[in-house]
């Protein structure tokens, strides 16, 4: 847009005022879309403090509700912090579908925070989680940013309640996950290139130089969202990759693409390499092992998913934000007339913006295998999405409270008595003050309603599948006091003597493998006692993962007994009479048996409520926390801690 060109666009103000107050926010917008926004010190640390906090309670509260995460993340950082853990077959070097550069992202970030735990894995774990949030609140305030300087101030107001808020970034924020990872470094990729789009324009504050530094970080992190989070987010630098080859040519976007494929892609070869004992390029092998037409197995062993899959699991995470989103293409096309600041824009740019919302819902459900984590990556576009439709909605009903207005003003006029006249323009003074308010009531109202659900969402979750976190800590720090064999208090009585220099305790799970957060919340071995996790069989007959070589190149040496077919190996299990403890869920619908009832070889030594998913009928209730309904409609059943008893 050339700056000398006149705005013909009306932006209607959401708190109302006459004409000439109109026109000073057509002004306010015109140059807030043309001359950079340069936020003070002191805002920018308030927004990231804000989405700080909100990332460390999400740290401290939210829950392992993907067995991926903690079995293919979680147990190899602690077996590279510690040499121990358990190996799933991705980590096989027959397969290899992971990489370790990943993982030592972590392992360094564990070994920085080592000392703030006071030598209690737990803590760590959580200062790990807290320290993935740091990062994602950072990612989050350069999209902020960005938001703010292409979209302007109101829109990314509510870009930023909607992110903060949302239930999306807090299961997501400070998961340990690859899709965790690519979200993060692709929100910070386009915040760096909306601030990239507002700093080229004639008015910017910025030199070119300053303008292409933004670029350089765009492509950068895109990049490594690729090699080093999650390789199918390729889709998703399309857009971008496309705008700046347009806007500054194919060779000095193939220059930029080179700092992450130096610095990024061939360190992570490297890794592999020195890991797996053999050249690895991880990220071609799980886009092979899960789109090869050849492979006889692939993602799909792992569940498939109906294609409400996904609309239903954004709903319950954005509420009505999400229902938003959907409208914002329709909106931008049907009432670009009242698109405020959005006028300012041309429609190629919201599509490049907007589009890697749209390309990935609609590729992730056309593919049969769902997860909810594979969603992350577009949480901060749905936030983005939606609060460009809300905006619109509300300066739709803003311009009708404007026609109304003019409307009466004209009919006025007509009548001729003076003092009817200054009676009826105090009285359309007064009806209009209320029209607007009422816009404004409605768009606190749909604020605080998402808020509402928001929490209740949140709490919810917190309060259905804490218990395992809650059970696992008892045990670590209550019951087996950290691994302090030297504390009277210890339990001696359970250590089991597998020959004549090591004693072990065996802590057990059988269909609550999925739920066990990993052997951060066990103690390390200590003066020759073993704390090791087994299973017991279930009626899970699928692929358990098996302990890590503990030898110095356990990480290159072929386990045995790995399939990549998700099929049952029977090597993994122990008998229930090997275990030390017993972590279970007791529901009367099991199959398994029911450890609890039996007395004689096993007592309770703890328990706490988990909620029963298969009887608990509604979702709704399920997915919400409804003080007292949620109660009573949720059937809660109790996990244990069953310790053995010694005859």
């Amino acid at each position: 847009m050339s700056p000398k060109k006149k705005i013909q666009t009306t932006t209607y103000n959401n708190n109302g005022g006459n004409s000439s107050d109109k026109n000073k926010i057509v002004d306010t917008e015109y140059i807030t879309r043309n001359k950079r926004i340069n936020d003070t010190y002191t805002s920018t640390i308030i927004v990231f403090s804000l989405f700080f906090i909100s990332s460390t309670l999400s740290a401290l509260y939210n829950r392992i509700l993907d067995c991926d995460e903690y079995m293919n993340y979680w147990e190899p950082t602690h077996y590279l912090l510690y040499n121990k853990g358990l190996q799933t077959w991705e980590y096989s070097p027959v397969y290899s579908l992971r990489s370790y550069a990943y993982l030592l992202l972590h392992a360094f970030m564990g070994r920085l925070l080592n000392p703030l735990s006071n030598g209690n894995k737990i803590i760590l774990f959580y200062l790990i989680k807290i320290g993935i949030g740091f990062f994602t609140s950072i990612a989050q305030t350069i999209f902020y940013r960005g938001v703010k300087n292409m979209f302007g101030r109101e829109i990314s107001k509510y870009t930023l309640i909607f992110m903060l808020f949302s239930p999306a970034f807090f299961l997501s924020g400070s998961n340990f996950l690859p899709t965790s990872f690519s979200m993060t470094t692709f929100m910070a990729a386009y915040g760096f290139w909306m601030l990239y789009q507002s700093s080229s324009t004639p008015l910017s504050a910025l030199s070119p130089n300053e303008s292409s530094n933004e670029a350089i970080y765009s492509v950068f992190l895109s990049a490594s969202s690729v090699f080093m989070g999650w390789p199918f987010v390729i889709v998703l630098v399309i857009p971008i990759a496309l705008n700046l080859m347009i806007r500054n040519g194919f060779l000095k976007v193939f220059m930029w693409a080179l700092l992450p494929v130096i610095a990024v892609f061939i360190p992570m070869a490297l890794v592999d390499y020195q890991y797996y004992g053999k050249w690895v390029i991880a990220i071609f092998n799980i886009i092979a092992y899960n789109f090869t037409s050849n492979h006889s197995g692939g993602s799909q062993l792992y569940g498939i998913e109906e294609w409400p899959f996904y609309f239903i699991n954004a709903f319950v995470n954005y509420n009505i934000v999400f229902l938003f989103s959907l409208l914002t293409i329709p909106m931008l096309v049907i009432f670009r007339k009242w698109s405020g600041s959005l006028k300012n824009l041309t429609k190629i740019s919201i599509i490049y913006t907007l589009c890697p919302y749209y390309i990935w819902f609609g590729f992730m459900t056309y593919l049969p295998h769902k997860e909810e984590r594979f969603l992350f990556v577009i949480y901060p576009f749905i936030a983005l999405a939606g609060s460009i439709s809300f905006y619109i909605g509300l300066n739709v009903l803003n311009a009708i409270v404007s026609k109304i207005s003019g409307n009466n003003s004209n009919i006025k006029k007509k009548k001729k008595d003076d003092d009817f006249k200054l009676k009826s323009k105090q009285q359309q003074h007064y009806n209009v003050n209320i029209y607007y308010g009422v816009v404004n009531f409605l768009k606190y109202l749909v604020i605080i309603c998402f808020i509402l659900l928001s929490v209740s969402r949140i709490y919810s979750t917190y309060v259905n599948y804490t218990a395992p976190f809650n059970t696992l800590t008892h045990l670590n720090n209550n019951v087996l006091l950290n691994g302090d064999i030297s504390n009277p208090n210890f339990p001696n009585h359970i250590l089991k003597s597998n020959n004549s220099s090591k004693k072990s305790v065996n802590i057990c799970v059988g269909k609550e493998w999925h739920r066990y957060p990993s052997n951060f919340f066990l103690p390390n071995d200590n003066d020759g006692v073993e704390f090791n996790l087994k299973f017991i069989e279930s009626d899970f007959k699928g692929h358990l993962p098996k302990p890590f070589s503990t030898l110095p190149n356990g990480t290159a040496i072929i386990p045995t007994n790995m399939n990549d077919q998700n099929k049952q190996e029977f090597d993994r299990y122990i008998k229930p009479n090997e275990c030390s403890f017993i972590i279970d869920f007791d529901s009367p619908t099991q199959n398994e048996e029911h450890y609890v009832s039996d007395t004689v070889n096993w007592k309770i030594i703890y328990s706490t409520k988990f909620l029963d998913v298969a009887a608990s009928k509604s979702s709704l209730f399920r997915a919400f926390w409804i003080p007292k309904l949620s109660t009573q409609k949720n059937v809660y059943n109790n996990y244990y801690i069953l310790e053995k008893n010694i005859k």
